[in-house]
């Protein structure tokens, strides 16, 4: 399914794999496919996006602002765990780039799948970075779903995606 990937989508799973792991995450999950896409939209796709309320960084907050809230529900606090771990190894002494194959966990498959059936949808040749944004709003895990809330809605979003399509 890769050969029909644009090079900005591949970016993108090249993107979703580096967030994955930049986030301790054992698989890509459809958050990081999300993350990639974000990451690797060009113009004007970039620009719909954000006017909707989607950057990569307000994404990156959110899902680190999630992480610490669970966290802190069990009492435990993210920042002072960082500082312990810091501390003990040393500032980015722990260094996991080589460490082995991230797989994509069965939902972000799902969603791959799912970008692949909106290429055909539109009735365009290729998947590109919409196609893979599509694709992951259509097979919405709730961690996603969770997620989008933060800023809008998955129509909001998908709003956004079409926008572009029709512009």
């Amino acid at each position: 399914m890769f050969e029909r990937f644009t090079t900005q989508a591949r970016a993108v799973v090249i993107s979703a794999r580096l967030h994955a792991r930049a986030l301790h995450s054992e698989r890509i999950e459809p958050i990081h496919v999300f993350l990639g896409a974000l990451d690797k939209a060009d113009e004007p796709l970039g620009s719909a996006l954000a006017e909707a309320g989607f950057t990569l960084d307000n994404a990156l907050e959110d899902v680190l602002s999630r992480d610490a809230r669970a966290l802190r529900s069990i009492g435990i606090d993210l920042h002072d765990v960082i500082d312990t771990v810091e501390c003990a190894v040393g500032f980015g002494d722990v260094d996991h780039s080589n460490d082995s194959h991230l797989p994509f966990a069965p939902s972000a498959k799902e969603a791959l799948k799912l970008a692949l059936k909106e290429a055909v949808r539109l009735r365009d040749r290729e998947i590109g970075v919409e196609h893979m944004l599509l694709g992951v709003i259509a097979g919405a895990d709730p961690s996603f779903t969770e997620l989008v809330s933060v800023r809008g809605s998955l129509d909001d979003l998908r709003d956004a995606v079409l926008l572009v399509r029709t512009s």
